[in-house]
């Protein structure tokens, strides 16, 4: 019984490792796709979003196992409950397993806020180039009419995000 809880505590170790090498990756690309966004190089884009794609995929894979390893070492303590996350297991573990997890914990937090905050910044300037570009064409286009059920209702003047950083 001993030796099965270690085991699956390496087990554990090591799938939270894979995962934080995957948000290591997939930080990498997504900072692959900002340069591709901003040199408006459309098949980089694509095989960068498809590559990001594989990579939240595998990531959701590896946070199941982890969970389920998780829920499988609770178990064979007697303490095994529902929807219990790994800071429920730590107190239970050896010093060395506690500090190993624990780690990995904190290396995924920063991780998954780094990759959030570069996911934001490709989506502001997506949203700003998309503006900027619809502001660019409705001239030629023309405006959209007023609805007929609201008369002497005009559009709201939209300031574009670009017009705002000049560094866009």
């Amino acid at each position: 019984m001993m030796e099965d809880w270690r085991r699956e505590c390496d087990l554990l170790a090591q799938l939270l490792e894979e995962e934080v090498s995957n948000y290591r990756q997939l930080i990498k690309e997504l900072k692959n796709q900002s340069k591709y966004l901003r040199q408006g190089d459309a098949d980089s884009i694509q095989k960068s979003v498809r590559t990001i794609a594989e990579r939240v995929k595998t990531i959701q894979i590896l946070e199941e196992e982890i969970k389920k390893t998780g829920e499988t070492i609770l178990n064979g303590f007697g303490k095994g409950e529902r929807n219990q996350t790994l800071s429920s297991l730590l107190p239970f573990l050896p010093i060395t397993h506690q500090g190993r997890l624990s780690s990995s914990q904190k290396i995924l937090l920063q991780l998954k806020g780094w990759a959030a905050q570069i996911n934001d910044q490709n989506r502001a300037f997506i949203r700003e180039y998309t503006t900027f570009l619809s502001e660019l064409i409705s001239p030629w286009f023309g405006h959209p009419k007023e609805s007929e059920g609201y008369p002497g209702q005009k559009r709201p003047s939209i300031i574009p995000a670009f017009a705002l950083n000049r560094e866009v």
